[in-house]
């Protein structure tokens, strides 16, 4: 149902995009689908229009901000973010509107504004260099599941204790696979896990080549190897993983098997060959 929406030929070929919030949308469609009420196709529109806002705000969070003049290609790119982003917020209002949804709007807009908030806290803490490791996983997981986390309200009763627990360790699961993502790209930003566990276990010299952005690609990896950054992502990953393995062990054959497929994409992520990511 999302194809439709997030690929265009133009925007595929002239720059990236986020990838698709997989997971978290599968489970709100899962336990939207077991309520009666929602069983009127909004079980499918909620989803999606969801996704489409995840999509259009993780879109706008990839525009390169660097102050320098960009070369033709990257200000294309850029461009391209932009209106991609908001093309995505805006088939959201739309499809909910055409749906007469309004109270989803509600629901969204004020999601919206608490993830951007969310965002603003994490750059201030930033700003001033006070952002543990840990505590950057945390926050980009609080931000990763709050538009979902909204319709809480319109699960049963009865599987509102899952469905949280579950979308909690998803949304970490997406956040560590988007930061082994990350380290296979060598970004180095802030914005990043790599960044804070180098700041926060490097030796003097290396914190001043971090914070004074001195640092070229062959430097960067060779710390990432040197503090084994990939491994502990990997170590945190598979933690998640048994999490989720023991909330479904209390779960019955049918939700243990359904939820259960949904880690097969980070299992392979243990057997992706780079450099980058883990030595050897």
């Amino acid at each position: 149902m999302a194809k439709k929406y997030v690929e265009y030929d133009m925007i595929l070929q002239h720059t990236d995009m986020p990838s698709f919030p997989d997971s978290r949308a599968r489970l709100l469609f899962a336990f939207l689908n077991r309520s009666d009420e929602q069983k009127d196709g909004r079980d499918e529109l909620y989803p999606l229009a969801t996704s489409l806002v995840q999509m259009g705000l993780d879109t706008h969070d990839m525009i390169d901000t660097a102050k320098e003049m960009p070369s033709p290609s990257k200000m294309r790119s850029r461009q391209l973010k932009v209106l991609a982003g908001d093309y995505f917020s805006g088939r959201f209002y739309q499809l909910l509107a055409q749906a007469g949804s309004i109270d989803a709007v509600s629901i969204l807009s004020k999601a919206i504004c608490d993830v951007n908030e969310s965002k603003m806290s994490m750059y201030h803490s930033m700003c001033k260099l006070l952002m543990p490791p840990q505590e950057y996983l945390n926050g980009m997981a609080v931000i990763k599941k709050r538009l979902f986390h909204s319709f809480t309200p319109w699960i049963g009763d009865s599987d509102r204790r899952l469905w949280e627990s579950l979308l909690q360790e998803f949304s970490l699961c997406d956040t560590l696979a988007e930061e082994l993502t990350r380290l296979e790209a060598a970004e180095r930003s802030r914005f990043s896990f790599a960044f804070w566990r180098l700041l926060e276990k490097g030796t003097a010299e290396e914190r001043d080549l971090l914070l004074n952005e001195t640092l070229d690609g062959k430097s960067w990896r060779q710390l990432l190897l040197k503090y084994k950054v990939g491994d502990l992502l990997l170590d945190k990953l598979d933690a998640v993983i048994g999490r989720i393995r023991e909330i479904l062990s209390e779960a019955d054959d049918r939700d243990r098997e359904e939820f259960g497929r949904m880690t097969e994409p980070f299992l392979r992520l243990f057997h992706t060959p780079g450099t980058a990511v883990r030595e050897g």
